[in-house]
């Protein structure tokens, strides 16, 4: 069997440059995430998430991902 430890978050939905995801990445969900245009220009819109830790660390960290992305969609709902 064939696994890893790393997530691709597609977040090209979005409609954010890779600037602005991590920008919201960063100081909303204060994650810092691998941007997946470093990987080429098919990585665009895509984060890499480690998920080689705690559970407890994990679940904090996709808590803050669910609560940036949600207050972001309401932030755009209002525009």
């Amino acid at each position: 069997p064939e696994g890893t430890y790393l997530v691709w978050l597609d977040c090209r939905s979005l409609g954010l440059s890779d600037q602005e995801l991590e920008q919201l990445l960063v100081h909303k969900a204060k994650l810092w995430l691998s941007s997946g245009s470093v990987f080429g220009a098919g990585g665009q819109g895509f984060q890499r998430f480690n998920i080689a830790c705690p559970r407890e660390i994990l679940k904090e960290g996709l808590n803050r991902l669910k609560e940036a992305f949600v207050s972001f969609q309401h932030t755009q709902k209002r525009s």
